[in-house]
């Protein structure tokens, strides 16, 4: 944001301050200055157009100037290529040696044959503003030799960075507050102006508002001025408004843009000849409305979209940038002067739609308090009647449905000291939040204070944000640097980090040959509908292109879109995998407009279903999760009879099986892939505290055992009901085997499990571990009716 240091000098009554020292002062408290332009224009000098004529031997339109430039002077040639330095003129001019402010150094020069003695300066070159095509600047008064410093007085422009937050920032006003706080001084500047109007008849008589959607606007507040006289701005206003790099246009439109740059409330005048029943209706649009804006452009509206109406048509488009058959024009002689709170959603979402983005939809994006429109509306209407000779009728429309509610904050003063690390005296903070506009209120009961932030200060809610206030003032350079006082916890022994534990199970897939990939996360919707993806799937209002506009469900497609690029390029042997958030929408509406987006693993590559299995298994052992058990399941993606569902701590984690062929045919590929989903958020939950034992000092007992069951059981099934039966000297036990065929009768199978016994304190006899295998034996003929084969 651009700021005249003149203008926030004034406000903050700092005139013998340095623009350094005030931008050293922003930047401590929050808002970093990011440059000082200073526009010195002491060098360049006021001349008098003599005469002007055509360049006789240049084949490009050219002019060729006398210029008086006072008696120490005298007259100078100067050639220059805008015709509009016509004799009489009074004109900026540099003279050889002289740098200009936009850094353009001035030289003697023969041109087409003729000498030229300096340079008639535009306002873009002595940076105060743009015209809107190339023009020597005219000056309205001024004595031929005199520098132009005695017209224009040398300023300082900073660029200042001003955070989403503090869209009350976003204005003089707003900043100079900030810098009177950080040097202790008093704010010369009311946030209320008393200005209301005397003129009759009411301005309710004269104007209806009416809000049709109060959910889109908390606030309208409409003033009528008559008989106003159109013209230009004073240069005053106009040095201002270029400073801040606005182009003046003429005193009414000059006065809204100025407010908005003082108050930070955006505003728009109305000729009020060109509204229609002398109604305004804020309303939605309606299907196939179009209004032409200020800009030139006839846009197409949609129904989602805040219009402000007359009644029959949409004059502007609210909170974005008004119509162009309701300007403000030379002939206007009453103006209807809008101040209003528009939903920053809203604001937002149309201006995305359109592309066009404004100075007020950039500030309406950021949320503007209520109050602040009638301050800014008031501030107009002053200017109004001083500067355009309006008289300003009182009683002025002012829908507000639903009124701001004031915010109080109680903080206890100890809680200060403890926040920031520092002691800060209670009287100092005390004074930085009056200087602030905070109301202070000391309880005699407790000591605590009630504190009332100002109506504009939105972002201020909790204590912690009022020990913030105070911390930034105060200065985060004066908390004395210390290190850290160790802190008495406990630590849960080998329990690494969330990010650490992330990064072993990502360490594990790169071992296994997977390659890490980074994918968007915005996918193609019509894919994700193909792949059966839709359902809780979030596509965006104003997307990009077809194939961006959806946020993803899942990450198998993306990886699967890799592996086809690959494929293409002649790299077929290719295995992906990637970590990140899938989007979700929730299933039912709890006040959270957020989408769920948990945080998932996926793996696609052609390792089989068995080598894919063992990676998962190898990566939940590094992660820190208890083993998986898996189950037969079903997934969208997936083949329905080759998948897996993963659990963990008997929670379902995951899904691992063949990629369903018209997924492939999808990504044309051929051949058949394994894939893999697993959810991080359940696995990180569920991992266990890391611990350590000794290596085992008597010899294992491995055992194997033919089990004989129907073709229906699972693997998993069977490996439990062992576990439970094998008590304590079961030291670990899987399934290494399975078949089927004319050795075992029809709808059976033979699963060979491997079993390893051991003992802690003892070598195991064979006795001990017959008993325990007569035991897991039993177990499994009472729960699968299992027999058993040599």
């Amino acid at each position: 944001m651009r700021v005249s240091f003149e203008w926030l000098a004034e406000l903050a009554d700092a005139g013998e301050m340095a623009p350094e020292r005030a931008g050293d002062l922003l930047t401590m408290a929050g808002f970093t200055v990011d440059a000082i332009e200073r526009v010195d224009l002491s060098q360049i000098l006021i001349g008098r157009v003599l005469s002007q004529q055509p360049h006789p031997q240049s084949r490009t339109p050219l002019w060729v100037h006398e210029v008086d430039l006072g008696s120490e002077v005298g007259q100078r040639q100067i050639i220059a290529g805008a015709p509009n330095a016509v004799p009489g003129s009074l004109v900026p001019v540099a003279l050889p040696g002289v740098t200009v402010p936009n850094g353009k150094e001035v030289r003697d020069a023969m041109i087409a044959g003729l000498a030229g003695q300096g340079m008639l300066c535009s306002r873009e070159e002595l940076l105060l503003g743009e015209d809107p095509e190339p023009a020597i600047m005219l000056l309205d008064e001024g004595e031929p030799g005199r520098p132009l410093s005695t017209l224009i007085p040398t300023e300082a422009v900073f660029e200042v960075e001003v955070t989403p937050n503090r869209p009350d920032c976003l204005s003089h006003l707003g900043l100079a507050r900030e810098l009177t706080a950080a040097d202790g001084r008093a704010l010369r500047h009311d946030f209320m102006p008393r200005f209301q109007g005397e003129a009759e008849p009411l301005a309710t008589d004269m104007l209806q508002v009416r809000i049709d959607d109060p959910a889109l606007c908390r606030r309208y507040v409409a003033a009528v001025v008559t008989d106003v006289t159109i013209g230009p701005s004073p240069r005053w206003i106009q040095r201002r408004l270029r400073a801040a790099g606005v182009r003046p246009i003429n005193n009414v439109v000059d006065i809204t843009q100025y407010v908005m740059l003082e108050y930070g409330q955006p505003l728009h005048a109305f000729d009020a000849a060109r509204i229609g029943g002398d109604q305004i209706v804020v309303r939605r649009a309606r299907e196939g409305e179009a209004l032409l804006c200020l800009d030139g452009v006839t846009r197409a509206l949609k129904p989602q979209m805040l219009v402000i109406a007359d009644e029959a048509n949409a004059v502007a488009l609210a909170g974005v940038i008004g119509g162009q058959e309701s300007a403000v024009t030379s002939e206007t002689r009453n103006v209807v002067l809008e101040a209003a709170t528009f939903d920053g959603v809203n604001v937002r979402a149309t201006s995305r739609a359109l592309r066009l983005r404004t100075e007020a939809s950039g500030r309406f994006e950021k949320t503007l308090s209520p109050e602040l429109a009638l301050a800014g509306a008031r501030r107009a209407a002053q200017l109004l009647a001083e500067i355009a000779g309006g008289a300003v009728h009182r009683g002025w429309p002012d829908v507000y449905p639903r009124p701001q509610d004031p915010v109080r904050v109680r903080v206890w003063p100890d809680k200060v000291d403890a926040l920031l690390g520092v002691h800060v005296p209670l009287e100092e903070a005390e004074a930085i939040l009056r200087h602030l506009d905070f109301g202070v209120r000391v309880d005699g009961q407790d000591g605590s204070w009630d504190v009332l932030p100002p109506v504009f200060r939105l972002d201020v809610a909790i204590p912690e944000d009022v020990v913030e206030e105070v911390g930034r003032i105060f200065g985060y350079d004066r908390v004395p640097a210390t290190l850290p006082g160790r802190r008495q916890s406990t630590i849960r022994p080998f329990q690494r980090s969330a990010d650490a534990e992330i990064d072993a199970l990502r360490r594990a897939f790169a071992a296994a040959g997977f390659t890490e990939a980074v994918t968007p996360a915005l996918v193609s919707g019509r894919r994700q509908q193909r792949l059966g993806l839709s359902e809780g799937s979030l596509p965006l209002f104003n997307p990009v292109s077809e194939e961006a506009d959806t946020l993803r469900t899942s990450l198998v497609p993306s990886l699967l879109q890799v592996l086809e690029l690959n494929r293409n390029r002649g790299r077929g042997e290719v295995a992906v995998f990637e970590t990140a958030r899938t989007f979700l929408a929730r299933p039912e509406p709890d006040g959270n407009p957020l989408p769920q987006e948990p945080w998932q693993l996926a793996a696609v590559g052609n390792h089989g279903f068995l080598g894919l299995k063992s990676v998962v298994d190898r990566a939940l052992h590094d992660l820190g999760a208890p083993p998986a058990e898996y189950r037969r399941g079903r997934g969208t993606l997936f083949h329905p009879g080759r998948t897996a569902q993963v659990n963990v701590a008997g929670q379902v984690v995951g899904r691992l099986g063949e990629l369903h062929p018209s997924v492939l045919r999808e990504f044309d590929l051929p051949g058949r892939y394994t894939g893999c989903e697993l959810d991080l958020d359940a696995l990180l939950a569920a991992r266990l505290p890391r611990s350590a034992t000794e290596l085992p000092r008597f010899p294992a007992v491995d055992r194997d055992l033919n089990v004989v069951v129907a073709a229906e059981v699972e693997a998993a099934g069977l490996l439990s009901t062992v576990a439970d039966a094998g008590g304590t000297l079961l030291e670990r036990t899987g399934a290494i085997d399975e078949y089927r065929g004319s050795q075992v009768p029809g709808g059976m199978k033979s699963v060979t499990l491997s079993l390893t016994f051991r003992s802690p304190e003892r070598t195991l006899t064979d006795s001990e571990v017959d008993g325990v295998m007569a035991e897991i034996r039993s177990a499994l003929e009472q729960r699968h009716a299992a027999r058993f084969r040599a």
